[in-house]
């Protein structure tokens, strides 16, 4: 096999063959290129069956380019090839052996959405106040503990105080639920596997012997549960290669845990470590910006990023007076890179910073697409739609049961869902039964009637499903179910929309089945429950890209704009509580590296933040890690004419000065509510007032823009 397109680590990574081998994988530094020369090369020259590799990384899109190319690379059929995602792979494996824990084969995946909708769900069976006990909160709490591996019984112990004994209440119905249901939640599809191969050795053995060389992508970002399903698989044969780079570990939030590469050897004993080091995508004054930056951090890896490519531009310093301002200033910079919109991305640390830099864009007529807005699956009529066809595989599913009943409108209302919910959670029933014993349910007529008519639609769809395409029944189900009618009648825009999006949806199942020839529906939902925004993506178009900085990882560009670089922001202020600064370098790492030749960084000295009146801001500190000899600072305050008040115009304030506020004066905030004047910098409306909260926030307010009442002073 000719290997003379790679360079001397990523050879020497490649023709390891006998230990288990870790590549420390910089960004831009070829891993991709890596890892399919790896499964090629272990086709083509150490003559192992596709079939007996298993190739995982984080996205479809990343799966799918790996098959691509390794394809390319190999004159042999594989199409018997295990590349996928963790949760595809995992899902694979539980198809075929959930029975064994008591789920049927056509279990539903729930996603974010159907999970929180669940964890309410239980909770009102339990009598809590979802005002008191927020569902997000418990659902984050939930995610952690699985991605943890800290099952039910884990908690049962901490049940001291009231909220870890709700805690433990609420998590114990809910995995019950889940069980009823026969559903899995995303995390479920990580742990489900492992509790596979502990109750069921013989299948562990028989997935070991199926899969006798395991490679693994991105592994910085594994959790717990991911690193167990790998190490359960390979730790027997120690044929594992791993590719991964600690200093884009950027997922500690969700469970990722940077110790699994960086002990990788203690874990998997005599390894053979490689460093691939040469960028092949960023100039060197982007590099050495970044290197500056991540070097600060004490728990990484040595190693630093070099490349052929150049000293290229400096890193362009934008700064601004305010959030608005700034937003004007990166359309600007965007017109001059107007000709190449698609290699332009505008990265922020929090979702919440797209929109004023969308309304500038919008007005401006510049084209742009967002990673991480809402999902065409997660809009309500797709929702709808993909709830009956999960309701007609699996009529267990409580979630789909409750959003399907009543839609369309047919007379249904809460009081008679709870009654045959009531019924349903008394019986060991499915929904079908249940539904078809009405005379045990006190119901009055008209809704027995309507929910005959709905019985009988869905038990009729059933009966079809392994004899028809999946399309042909869903255009069927939505014709005898007057969804047409039921959002043209409206005569608004918005059910138009939603209605032509229902027709896409259409045309994605068409697609999906033209690829998939041998797919039923199960196949097809389990294909949507594990789409990501980045598998969507798509650069082809001339628009800018707009996202955070974690959904560009893995992604580069010619152009890169980096907003909202203010302590607080980015890095963000619970990272000073948390004293976790490191993820966050690691994260304005990221995206210094997407670029491959300008990045522009941009901060404001003030912004708004919580709807309230703009407050001062500090420039981020990981722009003074930058060295200063490769900073452009030709563009600090180059709008001498701005004018900030333009855009507060309509603004009424107390007092056109400050002259009856002296220090210690109590004041209101309309936001932060009442507070004590510590400081008082400046004077007239421009001055600077340090005021420190009752609930012991310490903000720095402009005056004119403060809107502060007097209290006291």
């Amino acid at each position: 096999m000719n290997l003379s397109n790679l360079n001397k680590n990523q050879k020497n990574a490649v023709e390891k063959i006998g230990l288990p081998v870790l590549v420390f994988a910089g960004a831009g530094s070829g891993k991709t290129r890596v890892l399919t020369y790896k499964i090629a090369y272990l086709i083509n020259e150490i003559g192992l069956p596709p079939e007996n590799i298993l190739a995982v990384t984080f996205t479809n899109k990343a799966a799918q380019e790996m098959k691509s190319r390794v394809f390319e690379l190999v004159d042999k059929d594989i199409s018997g090839i295990n590349i996928g995602t963790f949760h595809s792979i995992s899902a694979s494996i539980l198809r075929r052996e959930i029975h064994l824990l008591g789920y049927s084969n056509s279990f539903t995946i729930y996603d974010q959405q159907d999970s929180r909708s669940l964890v309410k769900k239980v909770m009102k069976n339990l009598d809590l106040d979802l005002k008191q006990i927020e569902p997000k909160s418990i659902q984050i709490r939930i995610s952690n503990a699985k991605n943890s591996l800290q099952s039910v019984d884990y908690f049962k112990n901490f049940t001291d105080n009231f909220s870890d004994k709700k805690f433990y209440e609420i998590y114990k119905s809910y995995q019950e639920e889940l069980k009823k249901c026969d559903s899995l939640d995303f995390d479920d599809l990580l742990l489900l596997p492992l509790k596979l191969f502990k109750e069921f050795p013989d299948r562990l053995e028989k997935y070991r012997d199926k899969f006798q060389y395991v490679l693994v992508d991105e592994y910085q970002d594994t959790n717990k549960p991911q690193f167990e399903f790998i190490y359960s698989l390979s730790h027997k044969h120690k044929n594992i290669f791993v590719v991964g780079d600690d200093d884009q570990s950027i997922y500690g939030w969700r469970g990722a845990d940077i110790s699994n590469i960086l002990n990788f050897r203690e874990a998997f004993g005599e390894s053979h470590i490689e460093k691939l080091e040469q960028n092949y995508r960023s100039t060197n004054n982007i590099l050495q910006a970044a290197w500056s930056v991540v070097s600060k951090n004490t728990n990484r890896s040595d190693k630093k990023l070099w490349t052929e490519n150049g000293s290229g531009e400096l890193i362009n310093l934008i700064e601004s007076f305010d959030d608005r301002h700034e937003a004007k200033q990166i359309y600007s910079k965007v017109l001059s890179f107007k000709d190449n919109l698609n290699q332009v991305a505008i990265l922020y640390r929090t979702n919440s910073q797209s929109r004023i830099i969308e309304d500038r864009l919008r007005v401006g007529g510049i084209p742009y697409q967002i990673i991480g807005g809402v999902k065409f699956y997660d809009r309500k009529e797709i929702k709808d739609i993909l709830a009956y066809i999960r309701f007609l595989v699996n009529s267990n599913d409580s979630i789909s049961f409750d959003r399907v009943i009543n839609f369309p409108p047919r007379g249904i209302g809460n009081t008679t869902v709870s009654r045959i919910n009531e019924y349903y959670n008394q019986s060991s029933k499915s929904y079908i039964e249940a539904l078809n014993n009405l005379d045990e349910i006190k119901l009055g007529q008209k809704q027995k009637s309507s929910i005959k008519d709905f019985l009988k639609v869905i038990s009729g769809y059933q009966l079809k499903i392994n004899n028809e395409k999946g399309s042909e029944i869903v255009k069927s189900l939505i014709s005898d179910l007057k969804i047409e009618n039921y959002y043209l009648k409206q005569k608004t825009d918005d059910a138009i929309d939603r209605w032509n999006n229902i027709q896409e949806f259409i045309n994605g199942i068409e697609e999906y089945e033209i690829n998939n020839p041998s797919s039923n529906l199960v196949d097809y939902l389990e294909e949507v429950s594990l789409l990501t925004d980045i598998d969507k993506w798509n650069d082809s178009e001339n628009k800018v890209t707009l996202m955070t900085v974690h959904s560009s990882k893995g992604l580069e560009f010619d152009n890169i704009i980096i907003a909202g670089l203010e302590d607080g922001l980015f890095p963000i202020i619970r990272t000073f509580e948390d004293d976790n600064i490191e993820e966050e370098r690691r994260l304005f790492y990221v995206a210094l590296t997407r670029a491959k030749k300008v990045v522009n960084i941009s901060y404001a000295k003030s912004r708004r933040q919580f709807g309230g009146a703009p407050t001062l801001s500090n420039k981020s500190r990981f722009i003074n890690e930058i060295p200063k000899d490769i900073i452009n600072f030709n563009l600090i305050n180059g709008e001498n004419d701005y004018k900030i008040d333009k855009y507060n115009i309509n603004r009424k304030f107390e007092s056109k000065t400050n002259e009856q506020i002296q220090v210690n004066a109590i004041v209101e905030h309309k936001v932060f509510g009442k507070g004590k004047v510590l400081k008082i910098e400046g004077s007239g409306e421009n001055s600077k007032l340090t005021i420190k909260f009752y609930n012991n926030v310490v903000k720095k307010l402009i005056f004119k823009y403060a809107n502060l009442k007097l209290i006291e002073g």
